[in-house]
């Protein structure tokens, strides 16, 4: 459908709001099984997650890589404290947090959240990244079922 990129746009922007980062990102894994960047909340979500595509590392390819959440205090510092190489071609994006989004035991993506100044993420931001990839888990299987359910209301 054509609003779901629209929906989805929104959706990353609330988050980012809700969490008090400056935005968040979204990666899905692929037919081959890569992380593509499929939305952001604003054009430096884009670039990071251009970046991390391209360079094929940063914080999101690790999440992904360990199934776990991957909190980044300075993009900058250096491996394996950050991603300087990442860095380099996502500015102005100093932290990053990683949350991989699992839908029945699968990991499907990673949803990013990044802040323009290093930050420290403590356990209470990971516990509520962490909340918030549940919810983006269930916005996307919300989406992709909008799209499937193409019957005429009324009919089977």
């Amino acid at each position: 459908m054509a609003q779901a990129p629209v929906v989805l746009e929104n959706v990353l922007v609330g988050m980012a709001d809700l969490f008090g980062v400056d935005g968040a990102a979204l990666m899905l894994l692929d037919g081959q099984d890569r992380l593509r960047a499929v939305g952001a909340s604003d054009d430096d979500g884009i670039a990071l997650e251009s970046a991390q595509e391209s360079v094929g590392d940063g914080p999101a390819i690790a999440s992904a890589v360990r199934g776990d959440l991957v909190a980044i205090n300075d993009l900058h510092a250096a491996t394996p404290l950050g991603f300087p190489h990442v860095a380099a071609h996502a500015l102005p994006v100093r932290a990053v947090m990683s949350v991989p989004l699992v839908e029945e035991s699968e990991l499907i993506g990673v949803l990013d959240f990044y802040a323009r100044i290093g930050r420290e993420w403590d356990p209470a931001a990971a516990q509520t990244g962490s909340c918030l990839g549940e919810l983006m888990v269930i916005v996307l299987r919300v989406l992709a079922e909008s799209r499937t359910d193409s019957s005429p209301s009324g009919q089977m």
